[in-house]
């Protein structure tokens, strides 16, 4: 999971064209192709939705545009754009195939690229897409598009423009883009230009239907760039009901929350996928490691049996066979072990915590690490209800006069916790945000969103075992200075709010932890 939605913009060598893109984001690999004029960074918005449903964001500008070089002559086409964006995924290591999702003319190099290399593509999104190649006439037949006026062209393209300049933010984004493509590359966007004007991909599109490549295909109720006889040409060619959501051709740029819902379906179903992939070959990986520790085959299945998904995602596999490896022999009566390992590179320790699982066990680490003044910036949690165990991982920055003896303090709390409840610092967050899925006795996944301040997790925690839930497994992730908890619970169905008003603590960054 990502620590957060931000993207960076970095630059490969693709096949001898440096091309600028943007990256992002952990989970299952998305492709994303920009529309005509443009560059990465106007969609970075709707970019970033992307990254929160869970998804590793690839983003290139296109030949010409945005920082990126002009392709070779002979390469100027829809195909030889196509080809370069299967190349650029693999020069940036892209070993599975990809959602690849393409606006306006990136929709046509989208096409392009999977008519190319069909086996580097999952899913195929169109969004307002060139490549229908038919165009409705004044008189309301259907001609080709490449007969449609350049003046037609442009009058839309400026409607466009004066929408989008009612949304600040989607200007602040585009404007700098088109300016900066025309001031550098005139002719590489002119080029662009018509190769978007005559591309009909009508028999690329039915090559993919034969391929059965799944494909989801939208366009909007106000486009009048991409005609709705191309429209409907595009959905033809490649055997899909297109679907029509409310906005103008320009619609993720100026409302980016409507692109996330859009998608959500099929996002959310190949992060499923992803990480039930992903989860299988963690258990391999830990059943690898930990055979070749003193830990029995008995006790290695107990352990990874009952592993959560949340926890399996958490960290690289030797973190969590390490973690496991405290696991056994099995607890003494009352027995709590603790072990602080320093992080390579940084100031920063990760504290390991195996113990019988109790209520409010969770509550009692967090809250005596919050009163030692130990801020938590990652964590992790897991429990074994048949084994009656849990398994805390807690990444803190010490301050630097930090003793061991306060260590050693630390680690008596810990063994004298008895089951009376530890006292929380009580954080200050403003409009604190819980969220309830799945609501029943068997597993509940309770997401909260605060200011990421001392003893926010503590103070969460606490509020889940006085409401009679048990948690199972747990991953913290922080999007621009807020913190994101998500617990996967069991018993009661928690309610209410927990108490996060109090003392203001100036907010520190956190880092990933599932």
């Amino acid at each position: 999971m990502a620590a957060s939605d931000v993207l960076a913009w970095q630059q490969v060598d693709v096949d001898g064209v440096p091309t600028r893109y943007a990256v992002g984001g952990e989970g299952p690999p998305v492709l994303f192709l920009h529309g005509w004029a443009l560059g990465t960074r106007a969609y970075r918005r709707p970019l970033r939705r992307l990254i929160r449903r869970g998804c590793r964001i690839y983003a290139p500008a296109l030949p010409g545009l945005g920082g990126t070089a002009d392709l070779a002559p002979h390469a100027r086409t829809v195909a030889g754009y196509g080809w370069w964006a299967a190349r650029f995924l693999a020069s940036v290591g892209v070993s599975e195939p990809a959602i690849v999702i393409g606006h306006s003319f990136g929709g046509a190099v989208a096409i392009g690229m999977a008519h190319a290399q069909p086996d580097m593509v999952q899913y195929l999104v169109l969004l307002n897409a060139v490549g229908g190649g038919r165009w409705s006439g004044m008189v309301g037949d259907s001609r080709p598009l490449a007969d449609r006026p350049l003046w037609d062209w442009a009058v839309h393209f400026a409607r466009e423009a004066v929408v989008a300049t009612t949304d600040v933010k989607a200007v602040r984004s585009v404007v700098p883009e088109v300016v900066g493509n025309l001031l550098r590359n005139p002719k590489g966007v002119w080029r662009s230009a018509n190769m978007a004007r005559r591309a009909n991909l009508t028999a690329e599109l039915a090559w993919l239907r034969s391929r059965r490549i799944p494909v989801l295909a939208l366009t909007s109720d106000a486009d009048s760039v991409i005609p709705q006889a191309a429209f409907e040409a595009l959905c033809a060619a490649i055997g899909t009901d297109g679907h029509v959501v409310a906005g103008r051709h320009s619609w993720l740029l100026t409302d980016p929350d409507s692109m996330g819902e859009v998608l959500a379906n099929v996002v959310d179903v190949q992060v499923a996928e992803h990480r039930g992939r992903t989860n299988a070959s963690r258990l391999e990986a830990l059943e690898d490691l930990l055979s070749q520790t003193p830990m029995s085959v008995g006790d290695r299945r107990r352990l990874l049996d009952e592993a959560s998904p949340l926890w399996l995602m958490s960290e690289d596999e030797r973190t969590l066979a390490g973690d496991l490896a405290l696991c056994t022999p099995a607890l003494e009566d009352g027995e709590v072990r603790a072990v602080v390992v320093p992080i390579e590179d940084s100031r920063l320790l990760r504290l390991t915590v195996v113990a019988h699982d109790r209520p409010g066990l969770l509550a009692d680490t967090t809250a005596i690490l919050a009163g030692e003044g130990l801020s938590i910036l990652g964590a992790t949690a897991i429990t074994w209800s048949r084994l009656g165990m849990a398994l805390h991982s807690l990444t803190v920055e010490p301050d630097e006069d930090f003793s061991v003896q306060r260590w050693n303090t630390i680690g008596a709390r810990l063994q004298q916790a008895d089951g009376t409840p530890v006292p929380v610092p009580t954080p200050r967050s403003s409009a604190p945000v819980v969220r309830i899925h799945g609501e029943t006795e068997d597993r509940t996944l309770v997401t909260v969103e605060a200011d990421d301040q001392l003893g926010t997790l503590a103070a969460i925690c606490r509020w889940l075992a006085d409401e009679g839930a048990t948690i199972e497994s747990l991953g913290t992730r922080s999007v621009g200075g807020r913190v994101v908890d998500s617990f996967v619970t069991r018993g009661r169905v928690p309610t209410g709010m927990p108490r996060l008003t109090g003392r203001y603590r100036s907010p520190r960054q956190r880092t990933t932890a599932a």
